[in-house]
C-alpha cells in the first residue's frame, strides 16, 4: 500500500494556480523528498493532504484515506509548516501546554524529555529564540514529537 497517494489534483486559488494535475505516490517505508522552487506548489499539495485546504479536483491520499473524510489518519502524520506564529510575549513552554492540550492524553513527561534533548530553554519567550529554536518549541509541541 502506498502511503501518500496524490491522483490528478489540481487546486487553484481564484484565477491563480496553486498545483496543477499533479500525480505521485509514495510508498510506506520510502524516504521522499520534496523539493522545488518557491511557488511550486509544495506546500498546497501538503496542505491538500492534510485537508487544511481543499482541492478543485483529484485525491490526495494517505493510506489509501481522504484526510477530510477520515481525520482520524491524520493521528499518524506530523506536520511542521515552514512559517509558525506565536503569540506576543509567549513562552516555550505556554506553547507546549497549549499545544499538549489538543491531544486526549497527558504529554508532560515527553515534552520535558524533548526539551532536555534539544537544550530548549523553557522559560524564554519564543520571541527571543533564534530561527533553530523556534522550530525546536514547535517540534516538542506534537503529538508525535
Amino acid at each position: 500500500m502506498n502511503a501518500v497517494e496524490i491522483r490528478n489534483l489540481t487546486k487553484t486559488y481564484g484565477k491563480a494556480r496553486g498545483v496543477d494535475n499533479i500525480s505521485f505516490s509514495i510508498k510506506e517505508g520510502e524516504i521522499f523528498g520534496f523539493i522545488g522552487q518557491n511557488g511550486a506548489g509544495k506546500s498546497t499539495t501538503i496542505r491538500t493532504l492534510l485537508a487544511l485546504i481543499h482541492q478543485n479536483s483529484g485525491e490526495a491520499l494517505i493510506f489509501g484515506k481522504e484526510a477530510s473524510k477520515h481525520p482520524e489518519i491524520l493521528e499518524q502524520v506530523g506536520y511542521l509548516p515552514s512559517e509558525v506564529f506565536y503569540y506576543d510575549n509567549m513562552k516555550v513552554i505556554d506553547l507546549l501546554k497549549y499545544s499538549a492540550s489538543f491531544y486526549k492524553k497527558d504529554c508532560t513527561k515527553r515534552m520535558m524529555e524533548l526539551s532536555e534533548l534539544l537544550q530548549l530553554d523553557l522559560n524564554r519567550k519564543i520571541e527571543d529564540l533564534s530561527y533553530g529554536n523556534r522550530k525546536k518549541s514547535w517540534d516538542c509541541s506534537g503529538p508525535y514529537a
